[in-house]
């Protein structure tokens, strides 16, 4: 895959993103265009953009149309092709590309148990969030396909939306441990599994008559490479179900992987929109609170209440740790109405990861715009095995409770996600754009610490680390 620019030259994921973020806001365009290191001073701009997202009542959509024009013809095939058009023709064309084994279990279906209302009381997701899933009916988890990409990842609710008696089709890569795996969970739980094979990896084989650990040595689809295939069965699985089209975007890749890989979902999920009935099709993500978002600055209040109710002692640890008080930015819409910037961007996730994560907010502006049911679920830092496996991480996690920051275990978060998805099919609402994030937002307590995130960040590791010496 390759990024060009307007002229057709090739060009980096720096200069992508430079572009893109000129597009969406031409006020920052100057600005951007003399920032000599990019990966010291996006993060501002960023934050500039969800201002100007919200600027007045139609911003959000004039931003996100113009960011994500260019975004889209900015991304090649490696045969110098554009990526959506290309899909937009497999959509068309490709329709036998993947073959599909169904699997479906013969288990019981798991009651899901949820502590939303413990975590709005600790400040770690909004009230709407308890609202949703206290009465859920997963009884009503069928009446659509849940479409994974990336659905074997860790923080993905398929196995979740299996367990309940759903039916996933997943999008992982060609990996036998992986597809071991889902296929056993599928085999033994209450829901059905589309297991998707390239057709050139079997040859003349039968795949129904393949055996469990024959199908995971073949079975699965790549994004980056396979994506026209992709495209393809996704087209045959619309015009053979009936059911609505849930098309989850669950990939996660570093650096610059990263927005390749959330291109193609990008593609994908421009394609179904465009492609399908209004009825028919749900965008869901897992979003990250760790970006910069508009909210009431019913917010700061809170936050300055709570920072100036500590005790003394507490005040006492907070001198010791060097934490500083949290002071988001108030900005006012072009209605007078009052906003605060919550910022919870670290550098360590690097631009790439900035601009992959911002494509997907606005894609679901748009979608809110056009009327359409969208799951933009804010979901909450999570103890995955990829972020415990780091030493630095692990104690970051470790320490950070003790600062108002509550990691969630992996198994919380997935569950309160997928029943957050499913919430809002159960119970499709108009959305404004903020609304969009803010109903479904479990931040694990970003949003409304009562200290600057990033001071939480460096006391909540050194805390840590004196917490995994003892």
């Amino acid at each position: 895959m390759r990024f060009v620019d307007s002229k057709g030259n090739t060009i980096g994921s720096t200069e992508l993103g430079r572009s893109v973020l000129q597009a969406a806001v031409p006020e920052l365009s100057e600005e951007i265009a003399e920032v000599q290191n990019w990966r010291s001073d996006y993060l501002r701009f960023f934050r500039e953009a969800a201002k100007a997202e919200h600027a007045n009542s139609n911003s959000a959509l004039a931003v996100a149309t113009r960011g994500l024009e260019v975004f889209e013809k900015s991304v090649q095939t490696d045969d110098g092709r554009n990526l959506l058009s290309v899909i937009q023709e497999a959509w068309r064309t490709k329709k036998d590309l993947v073959a599909m084994v169904v699997i479906k279990g013969t288990g019981n279906i798991v009651q899901p148990q949820f502590n939303a209302a413990s975590a709005v009381k600790n400040h770690l997701a909004e009230p709407k969030v308890a609202d949703l899933v206290s009465n859920l009916d997963i009884s009503r988890v069928n009446e659509n396909l849940l479409i994974a990409l990336a659905g074997g990842a860790e923080y993905s609710p398929a196995r979740t939306w299996l367990d309940w008696g759903g039916s996933v089709a997943i999008v992982a890569r060609n990996r036998v441990e992986l597809w071991t795996e889902l296929i056993a969970r599928a085999r033994a739980g209450a829901g059905t599994l589309y297991v998707p094979v390239l057709k050139s990896r079997v040859e003349s084989r039968d795949i129904q008559e393949l055996t469990d650990a024959e199908l995971a040595q073949v079975a699965g689809l790549d994004l980056v490479t396979d994506f026209e295939a992709i495209a393809g069965w996704l087209s045959m699985l619309a015009r053979s179900e009936n059911r609505g089209l849930v098309l989850g975007g669950f990939a996660y890749a570093p650096g610059v992987k990263h927005i390749e890989v959330q291109a193609v979902q990008h593609a994908i999920g421009r394609v179904l929109t465009e492609s399908l009935p209004k009825s028919r099709v749900t965008l869901t993500w897992l979003a990250t609170p760790t970006d910069s978002y508009a909210v009431g600055s019913d917010f700061v209040t809170d936050i300055n209440s709570r920072f100036k109710a500590r005790s003394f002692t507490t005040k006492l640890r907070d001198l010791l740790f060097g934490v500083t008080k949290h002071q988001p930015e108030l900005f006012k819409t072009s209605t007078g109405l009052e906003l605060a910037i919550i910022d919870s961007t670290s550098s360590l996730q690097g631009p790439s990861y900035a601009l992959a994560k911002r494509v997907q907010r606005w894609l679901a502006y748009q979608q809110v715009f056009a009327d359409r049911n969208v799951a933009y679920i804010v979901s909450p830092p999570a103890k995955t095995y990829s972020v415990l496996s780091t030493k630095i991480l692990k104690a970051t996690y470790a320490g950070a409770p003790r600062f108002g920051l509550v990691p969630f275990e992996v198994k919380e978060a997935v569950d309160l996600s997928a029943g957050l998805l499913l919430a809002s099919l159960n119970q499709p609402t108009r959305m404004n754009p903020m609304s969009c994030y803010l109903d479904l937002a479990v931040h694990g307590g970003l949003w409304r610490l009562i200290y600057s995130p990033k001071s939480v960040w460096r006391a909540a590791t050194i805390r840590g680390i004196f917490g995994l010496l003892k």
